[in-house]
């Protein structure tokens, strides 16, 4: 059976101590009828997170986030996507516990790279948590959380990583799709996106049915972004994987709603070492982003920033390809070489 991994970080309330622990990843199913699929205060306003640009993850329950001031003051990154916030009951919290608008750790460094002129898209799920339409059941309460997180970060893009057993849950992806509509409604020009788990064949069936869900509640995803990672299928060339699966993943967009275009797709592979042993490799790096910049994809990403650099004792791994580590990228780089590869995108 194959399985989708996606890695983070988890850090205490008291910053200081916080420990920087590889969460274990939820697995899903992938089946067999997918696979044959074919073809600064915080609250100051920010600039919209428009198509076509690039946005990488920062793990911000990571021991690494300094890697994103550098980014942005040195290397050209004026997008990133902060992972995450995720549901508790019918409240949003971020990954170390700590509430939304009010976290002393998270906060500023959202601020502070807001001040440099960075755009921030605020990302919710992800590998160990859940959206709050997953965890709450009330809709006004789910729809004043997500209305919260945009107030609280002046922000006008929110991202939904879904993953594992929430990606099959067809009554909170109903609930979700709602909550767009109506923050759509509330909020001119905001856009939102959904992360999902890809083969290089496509969305599973219950990606797709997430696009449908969109569809049945009147709103239009702004961005499909496929996780292009982790295929535990062999050993895949994977620049040339991450594109055979945003061509089949616009086909089934398509499908669902003609007006889909390359603009609505999204890729985000996992930088050098992935949890399934394979590598994405620079070169990948760089055949993505002609590739994406020639056909006008959407948005440009990876997982993560905290992660774009080589590995020493310090890093929790020791040579060119460890475990997959949280906060280096298991291959021979220079520090931001992959954000430097992304950049002209």
């Amino acid at each position: 059976m194959m399985r989708r991994r996606l890695l983070g970080t988890l850090r205490t309330a008291n910053p200081p101590a916080r420990a920087t622990l590889a969460l274990t990843v939820a697995a899903l199913a992938l089946g067999a009828a997918a696979a044959a699929t074919a073809p600064a205060t915080a609250a100051t306003t920010a600039k919209p997170a428009t198509a076509g640009v690039f946005a990488p993850y920062t793990d911000m329950s990571n021991s690494q986030e300094s890697l994103l001031d550098t980014a942005i003051t040195s290397h050209g990154v004026k997008n990133y996507t902060a992972a995450f916030v995720i549901g508790s009951g019918c409240n949003d919290i971020w990954g170390d516990t700590l509430p939304v608008g009010a976290d002393s750790y998270t906060d500023p460094l959202i601020a502070k790279a807001k001040s440099e002129g960075a755009n921030v898209i605020i990302s919710s799920g992800g590998a160990a948590g859940e959206p709050l339409a997953w965890t709450c059941t009330d809709q006004a309460s789910i729809n004043a959380g997500y209305q919260k997180i945009l107030d609280s970060y002046g922000v006008n893009s929110l991202d939904f990583d879904i993953e594992g057993a929430a990606i099959a849950d067809t009554a909170s992806v109903a609930r979700q799709m709602q909550a767009m509509k109506s923050i759509q409604d509330a909020n001119p020009g905001f856009t939102f996106s959904v992360t999902l788990p890809v083969l290089p064949t496509g969305l599973t069936s219950d990606g797709v049915n997430i696009i449908q869900a969109a569809k049945t509640a009147g709103v239009k995803i702004g961005v499909v972004n496929i996780m292009a990672m982790d295929y535990y299928s062999g050993s895949p060339e994977m620049g040339q994987a991450a594109i055979s699966a945003a061509q089949a993943t616009l086909a089934q967009m398509q499908a669902v709603d003609s007006s889909y275009t390359y603009a609505n797709v999204g890729i985000t592979p996992m930088i050098g070492t992935n949890d399934d042993g394979s590598t994405f490799t620079l070169a990948d790096a760089s055949t993505v982003e002609s590739w994406a910049a020639s056909n006008g994809i959407g948005r440009l990403s990876f997982w993560s920033i905290n992660r774009d650099t080589s590995c020493s004792s310090s890093s929790g791994a020791t040579g060119i390809h460890p475990d997959a580590s949280s906060t280096c990228s298991g291959v021979s780089q220079n520090q931001l070489a992959f954000s430097d590869a992304f950049a002209a995108f």
